[in-house]
């Protein structure tokens, strides 16, 4: 009877404590991922644009405006861009694009 009690207790503190812990980087990569997508396609849906790199990173800084995710906004390169602007032409779902992009 007291494992039982022990385990129930060591489950009960693992799911608050995890509630408590940050998001892996991997997962504040996919999340910032998936906004930037969504930022970028409104330009490129809405105004029928091409966006360079460093719009792509302004959006970024935009929608995720957090200080953790700014290294974040500053790794997307030209060849990602493309990738991203091509499929988002091919109406490819952001996490999609993000999960193509090694990001989720």
């Amino acid at each position: 009877m007291p494992r039982v009690i022990l385990i129930l207790l060591a489950v009960c503190v693992s799911l608050t404590l995890a509630s408590f812990i940050p998001q892996s980087q991997a997962g504040l990569e996919c999340i910032t991922c998936v906004a930037t997508v969504k930022g970028v396609e409104a330009k490129v849906l809405g105004k029928g644009e091409d966006v360079a790199e460093k719009e792509v990173k302004q959006i970024c800084l935009e929608v995720v405006p957090m200080k953790s995710a700014e290294h974040l906004c500053e790794e997307y390169g030209d060849k990602e861009v493309e990738v991203m602007v091509d499929l988002i032409k091919k109406d490819v779902p952001p996490k999609e694009i993000c999960q193509k992009l090694g990001k989720c």
